[in-house]
């Protein structure tokens, strides 16, 4: 079986990866094509712990030798968020590290990798690719017909360079602002490409690019280099032909909180393959259940509001509590949030459970939950 990817953005060389490795035990052929003059996009990635394992497994990467000029990712800090704490560490267990990385140097260590074959070539249209499955990861579509809206506050945001040296913040921060949140992501000072992040994220329909822009400056001293009006989407027939699957940016978009973008391309490529043979009859259905969940937790970041209380924060949480009280969601909150982290161990220990809602287990939701919100267990109707 070959299979070919199109594109060699961040879903691209996941994708790659993911079946040259993976794939080696079914003898399937993988083939990388990409257009050398499309560069990778400038803004530093985060991850959460699939992708390490990911580089390990497929490219033995190492911190010591570290071409990607990565840098240790222990969790996500939340400053601002909620009216409990002033500050919220999202963590991992002290044995497990995510990352941040710059996708120029990922994108060249991956590509020179010997793994698979890649090609350079300007293609048009994935129809044209030779490859029994092919994966289009392409980036934004042009056409937005064949898409439906993912529901988030957010629809933009400004990009900057920091002024400041973040070579010993090995965390992701997640800063509330009155517009919305901020992000920023450290990088190796020894990068050549990259010199971290800093993400303003907002609503350009209540606040403009002109009050946003001011407010990051006067909160963060930053350089600014761009601007970006996104949508949040996913596509509605992500299997075209039979053959050809949506993967990255070409199959969805969700504002970057929780930096759940390159696990959610890892799944897609896992979701292909059920039990080890193709399955792109139901991998729709599969994936639009995920990227649902992914879009649920995202909101309920938002459902206890900030220390700020302005429009924007208004019309966030009640998007979110809107959103968030489905009969499901409702259920998996109240599964998890009475529980101590010995008692959802416990409950993880036991192969019969299922206590996963998307890449985050319970501990995630409950460590949120008891971090943003103060104890209601009236809220769900149940007495403490």
């Amino acid at each position: 079986m070959k299979v070919s990817i199109v594109g060699a953005g961040n879903a691209g060389c996941i994708t790659a990866l993911y079946f040259s490795y993976y794939g080696l035990d079914k003898n399937i052929e993988v083939e990388l094509i990409h257009d050398p003059n499309i560069k990778p996009v400038e803004v530093g990635q985060a991850t959460l712990l699939g992708m390490p394992r990911l580089l390990w497994d497929a490219l033995e990467f190492n911190w010591y030798d570290n071409p990607i000029y990565g840098t240790f990712k222990t969790g996500i800090l939340y400053e601002g968020w909620g009216k409990k704490n002033d500050k919220i560490m999202h963590d991992f267990s002290p044995e497990r590290t995510a990352m941040h990385y710059c996708p120029a140097e990922m994108q060249r260590f991956v590509l020179e990798s010997g793994r698979f074959k890649v090609t350079e070539s300007n293609i048009l249209e994935p129809k044209d690719v030779d490859g029994d499955i092919v994966f289009d990861c392409r980036g934004k579509p042009d056409d937005f017909s064949n898409y439906e809206e993912l529901i988030n506050p957010t629809n933009a945001a400004i990009l900057a360079k920091p002024n400041w040296d973040m070579s010993n913040q090995h965390w992701s921060r997640h800063i509330a602002t009155p517009n919305g949140w901020t992000f920023v992501i450290p990088s190796s000072k020894n990068s050549p490409s990259h010199s971290g992040a800093v993400g303003y994220c907002y609503n350009s329909d209540i606040t403009s690019r002109e009050d946003a822009e001011k407010n990051m400056l006067e909160m963060f001293d930053v350089e600014i280099t761009n601007h970006l009006n996104y949508k949040n989407y996913v596509a509605k027939n992500p299997v075209i032909d039979d053959r050809i699957v949506l993967n990255g940016n070409r199959l969805f978009f969700l504002e970057p909180m929780e930096s759940s973008a390159n696990q959610t391309y890892l799944a897609a490529a896992e979701y292909v393959f059920n039990d080890g043979s193709p399955d792109l009859i139901g991998f729709g259905d599969k994936f639009k259940e995920y990227v649902t969940r992914c879009q649920n937790f995202i909101l309920y970041h938002y459902a206890f509001g900030s220390k700020y209380d302005t429009p924007f924060w208004e019309y966030a949480k009640r998007l979110s509590l809107r959103r968030t009280r489905v009969e499901m969601w409702d259920m998996i909150i109240k599964d998890c949030m009475y529980l101590n982290r010995d008692e959802i161990q416990l409950m993880q220990d036991k192969p019969e459970n299922d206590i996963t809602y998307a890449q985050w287990g319970y501990y995630n939701i409950n460590l949120w939950y008891r971090g943003v919100n103060f104890h209601n267990p009236k809220r769900f109707g149940r007495s403490a």
